[in-house]
């Protein structure tokens, strides 16, 4: 028995694929140069059967997740975290009463996240009594990954870079900036 995503599949065959790709460069004699060795994602295979009285259901779930690209977590025999379905096979026998025979392949991927945190902060104007309104200024934040910089926070926010180096929350020189502070851009 297997779970992928939720979903009980009664599994019979898995399989998990490691590999590489290897550059190689053709020289005028010998053997061909290597000068890289590049680790491809994992792929797995996995065959079995959706049993239950839901298997249409699990289907029409399980090719869903397929075409919309969520990532899923497979656990079986192996254990397969942060990986999409990239090829669904099913077929329908006399041998399964009720049944869907199966075949999943399931890749491991790695989804770029960004840098940028956006943290927005609310504070009140004081200094002023208006008995009937107090206005309000929102500042934004975000924190600060490797990498970051003054300049990438003026372009991603639209904020002119004096403005955001002239912040009293930002005292840190343009080389200098520490790694998960807190940067006002607004």
């Amino acid at each position: 028995m297997a779970i992928l995503a939720g979903i009980r599949i009664d599994s019979e065959q898995e399989s998990k694929s490691p590999s590489v790709t290897i550059t190689q460069n053709p020289v005028e004699t010998g053997k061909p140069l290597t000068d890289h060795v590049q680790v491809n994602p994992d792929t797995f295979t996995v065959s079995g059967f959706l049993m239950d009285p839901n298997a249409k259901k699990n289907y029409d779930k399980l090719v869903s997740l397929m075409k919309s690209g969520k990532q899923v977590t497979y656990i079986g025999r192996t254990i397969a975290k942060e990986v999409l379905i990239s090829d669904f096979q099913a077929s329908y026998t006399g041998e399964v009463a009720n049944g869907i025979a199966v075949t999943l392949s399931l890749t491991e991927v790695r989804i770029a996240k960004t840098p940028l945190v956006v943290v927005k902060t609310q504070t009140q104007n004081s200094g002023k009594k208006t008995p009937t309104k107090t206005s309000t200024s929102t500042k934004k934040f975000v924190k600060v990954r490797k990498g970051y910089t003054y300049w990438q926070a003026s372009i991603d926010f639209k904020t002119p870079l004096k403005t955001i180096m002239s912040f009293p929350e930002n005292p840190w020189p343009a080389r200098r900036i520490p790694i998960g502070v807190m940067m006002r851009v607004k």
